[in-house]
């Protein structure tokens, strides 16, 4: 009888925690937002700037805003010291204060160390409403390698 009724509360339990395992409202709208990724899309992207690109928007000043989402400490160490900068540590960036910052008509290229954070950052700012933000291919590494002489905006 005791083994019967401990064999039951296991598998309600177990049956309790799967039925709670995710939150299905978010997996939803995840489903709404990711529903359209095709193969073509992911193959159409441009969703990611290699360095190239972004230093030529940079030399023919054309308007765009980089946003720089790494930690504080990081940028304290190595910094994007161009006049559209946004810097707003990841921590705070869905913030209400600091998402108002954000431009509504403009492009954000999305800053990090490697491009990790910046990709699943870019996603959420999508999800959320903003459409022109692309992820700087290779973070402040790949800025690292693009920026040369022959890439570099002139001063």
């Amino acid at each position: 009888m005791i083994k019967k009724i401990v064999t039951g509360t296991l598998l309600v339990s177990t049956l309790a925690i799967n039925a709670l395992a995710y939150d299905s409202a978010k997996a939803e709208g995840f489903d709404k937002f990711f529903s359209h990724v095709t193969q073509k899309h992911c193959a159409d992207s441009k969703l990611f700037m290699d360095a190239d690109e972004a230093m030529k928007m940079l030399r023919e000043k054309k308007k765009f805003t980089f946003l720089d989402i790494r930690t504080e400490g990081e940028m304290a160490v190595l910094g994007l010291k161009t006049p559209n900068t946004l810097e707003i540590p990841l921590q705070h960036l869905f913030e209400k204060k600091n998402l108002e910052k954000l431009p509504k008509d403009e492009l954000i290229v999305l800053v990090c160390h490697s491009g990790t954070r910046a990709t699943m950052v870019v996603a959420s700012l999508k999800m959320i409403g903003l459409k022109k933000v692309r992820i700087m291919k290779g973070g402040m590494v790949g800025i690292a390698k693009g920026d040369n002489p022959k890439n570099a905006p002139i001063k």
